[in-house]
């Protein structure tokens, strides 16, 4: 009876001890997948409220093309190309020259807030440019598109500054019956998550 009673107790040490793990891993198991399952509910959330924030830049370009306002980059120096001289004064980076404006008073660039506290940092660019032979190329920089009018289709330019200088791309374009073209980029964050998005737009004029 005594021998029984002292296996008894291990047996129940063990048992409870095997089960305290079962359930801690199961307690695991279960925090792991809500995680998982709140982080891709979380990028979702973000991702389509960045598409959202795309959809904000494609009606200020249409707006204003269809009032006869053409947003394009600004050249600072009246070159004709892209190049340290043109970055903005209050700019980090020399391609926020490449921010497509309407004078100066309208620029592409909005700050929005969804409903569900998501920030939005929209910028449409002006691609139609051409980069100066010394350009430095940055983290983010938009590529250059080289407008084809006659087969209505445009062609991204080289990443490195080898454009030759028989007039800008802007100047050849406008000749031949010009193409705008921008690259709007949507920055969707929330609280430590962010993503972003990009799509380009084409119009003939």
């Amino acid at each position: 009876m005594v021998n029984r009673r002292a296996i008894a107790l291990p047996l129940v040490l063990v048992v409870l001890l095997v089960g305290g793990v079962l359930v801690t891993a199961a307690l695991y198991m279960t925090e792991n997948y809500y995680s998982s399952a709140r982080q891709m509910v979380t990028g979702t959330r973000l991702y389509n409220a960045a598409v959202s924030g795309i959809e904000i830049g494609k009606a200020w370009i249409y707006e204003n093309v269809k009032s006869g306002k053409i947003p394009h980059w600004e050249d600072k120096d009246g070159d004709g190309f892209l190049s340290s001289d043109d970055r903005p004064n209050s700019a980090a980076y020399v391609y926020e020259a490449l921010l497509a404006k309407i004078g100066m008073a309208d620029s592409g660039v909005f700050e929005e807030i969804t409903e569900d506290g998501i920030k939005l940092h929209i910028v449409v660019y002006d691609l139609v440019y051409e980069p100066d032979p010394d350009l430095n190329y940055e983290r983010g920089f938009p590529p250059r598109i080289r407008p084809q009018v006659d087969d209505i289709s445009a062609v991204t330019g080289p990443s490195y500054p080898s454009a030759n200088r028989v007039g800008s791309g802007v100047e050849r374009a406008m000749e031949e019956g010009y193409m705008a073209i921008y690259l709007i980029r949507c920055i969707a964050t929330y609280k430590d998550r962010t993503i972003t998005v990009e799509q380009t737009v084409a119009m003939r004029l």
